[in-house]
């Protein structure tokens, strides 16, 4: 049996060694590795001198210092794995690995999940007072756009909890429907519901109610678990974003082609600000992307 591993970006901060502990819960539950991953820059040239700023010799330093801080990590995740579910071999426990490597962080984050059989990215989010670019900070935008992998983003401090329902945000479209089975497989690790939810922008979608009560059927036609149904009128992405916080979800997952959503969170302050307290776990699940679910 092939187990399945979680990969972890760190950075060492608070919100990534929280995204950690809540990968460490996560890997237990769907019985797969966890396996933190750290990536550095190496010293730029500096052009107006045409040279290294920082001698080479301190790349040995740099690889020495950030692999003595995973291990630190590695070892605080064991610790909590023995609390949680003691020393015997059931139930499950999750290895913990880790690796150090210079390079853009999107790239090795990348390279390290094409590596391994890998289940999904869990990555921290940036805290409230950061400026609206940086609030889920540069290389969590990076990796909304550029991940092959489903990739989980986790707010500051919140902590893991049992999932019991998850939403799924879809426009009810056919490529939605292979995704939503698979997320069904995924929530029944957890005995949790999934809500297929569709946002609805504007009055016009659904003026023909005939054809929307059709695509909702093909939607649902060949889905089977535990399910229900949710439609949300949500004129602008403030309104959107308080509905979502009564509905008492523990996760809310939307596909890469609902990546607009997070542009437009990032160039709307007021929006951008209420997302800084939106407490729910964010899971991207990249277009073509490998579901292993």
């Amino acid at each position: 049996m092939i187990i399945r591993t979680i990969l972890v970006p760190t950075d060492f901060s608070k919100s990534s060694k929280n995204a950690a502990y809540y990968a460490l819960n996560l890997g237990n539950a769907l019985k797969a590795n966890v396996e933190l991953c750290h990536a550095f820059m190496l010293p730029s040239v500096d052009p107006m001198f045409g040279q290294v700023s920082w001698p080479l010799y301190d790349y040995t330093e740099l690889i020495e210092g950030n692999t003595s801080e995973l291990k630190k990590l590695a070892k605080a995740l064991e610790d909590k794995s023995r609390i949680l579910w003691g020393d015997d071999a059931f139930p499950f426990h999750p290895t913990i690995s880790y690796s150090c490597e210079a390079g853009d962080a999107v790239y090795v984050t990348n390279n390290r999940a094409d590596n391994n059989k890998t289940l999904l990215i869990v990555m921290g989010m940036q805290g409230a007072g950061m400026i609206t670019r940086a609030i889920f900070g540069s290389n969590s935008i990076k990796m909304i756009k550029n991940t092959k992998y489903p990739l989980l983003l986790i707010p500051p401090n919140h902590q893991y909890r049992p999932l019991k329902k998850i939403s799924f945000s879809t426009d009810l479209n056919k490529k939605d429907i292979k995704t939503a089975q698979s997320l069904i497989e995924f929530a029944k690790y957890f005995n949790a519901e999934l809500s297929i939810t569709y946002i609805l922008q504007s009055a016009n979608d659904i003026t023909d109610d005939q054809s929307y009560e059709y695509k909702k059927e093909l939607f649902f036609k060949n889905l089977d678990g535990n399910i229900c149904y949710n439609c949300i009128y949500s004129e602008n992405i403030d309104y959107g974003l308080d509905i979502l916080k009564d509905k008492d979800i523990d996760m809310l997952i939307m596909g890469h082609q609902h990546r607009g959503f997070f542009a437009r969170l990032i160039d709307n302050s007021h929006a951008a600000k209420q997302a800084e307290h939106l407490e729910i776990p964010l899971l991207i699940i990249p277009k073509d992307g490998n579901l292993l679910f």
